[in-house]
């Protein structure tokens, strides 16, 4: 009995189709994705936050005598009289935020401060980062500014984040923490987010926190040009 050649040519139609529909099938989920890449442009406004670093109120005792201070941007406080950390630490971040600001402007970027507090703008770029600093049980905290509170040096973390494409936090808070009690917190640095890392004294002199502010306006500078776009690197 001879096969239909008709019914024989259809089978071998069906055989090809469903072995290149499987191919096919097997092609798309062996490629795999291409990670998000951040892409800024020379037009891109860069938006700075002030680096997080926590404040607490510390007790001075009122006797002895008033020494000489050295000229820095934590003063230490005379022994007559209460400082307030607060201030204190708002003082580095000021001068570290404004001067990574006019840093970026002289390299012809359009740059500006982000007030704490206030909505992150949809696109743009954006530097942050935070203060912190290892404690006696090896844990990582938020930096504390305060006598007698921690370690004389802190570590300073920073990232660039692409607005249109936000990474992950660049930390995370210990959850078995009191809600009340969040200075000085236990954080984890987050291992997916890029971030460079600079030391810090707490009292350093104005000269040293400029300095590390200019370190962190070249990295930024430099992260800038490796990931942009009709741009010509120089």
């Amino acid at each position: 009995m001879k096969a239909n050649p008709l019914f024989s040519k259809l089978i071998l139609f069906l055989f090809v189709a469903c072995f290149l529909t499987q191919s096919s099938h097997a092609q798309d989920t062996a490629t795999p994705q291409k990670p998000g890449t951040h892409v800024f442009t020379k037009d891109m406004t860069i938006y700075v936050s002030d680096f997080e670093l926590d404040a607490q109120n510390v007790s001075v005792d009122k006797g002895g005598v008033v020494g000489q201070v050295r000229p820095g941007i934590l003063e230490r406080p005379s022994k007559r009289e209460k400082r307030d950390p607060e201030a204190q630490a708002k003082k580095l971040v000021d001068l570290m935020s404004s001067t990574i600001v006019t840093d970026l402007q002289k390299a012809g970027y359009k740059a500006q401060r982000l007030p704490t507090g206030n909505a992150r703008p949809a696109t743009g770029a954006w530097v942050h980062g935070v203060f912190t600093e290892v404690d006696e049980g090896n844990q990582r905290r938020r930096a504390l500014i305060g006598f007698g509170t921690g370690e004389a040096n802190m570590e300073l973390y920073v990232t660039l984040t692409d607005l249109a494409y936000p990474d992950k936090p660049l930390y995370n808070e210990a959850k078995d923490q009191d809600s009340g009690k969040k200075i000085g917190a236990v954080i984890t640095m987050n291992p997916y987010v890029a971030a460079a890392k600079y030391v810090m004294e707490k009292n350093a002199p104005e000269k040293a926190v400029k300095k590390t502010a200019s370190e962190i306006s070249a990295e930024t500078v430099k992260q800038l040009k490796v990931n942009s776009v009709g741009t010509p690197t120089k």
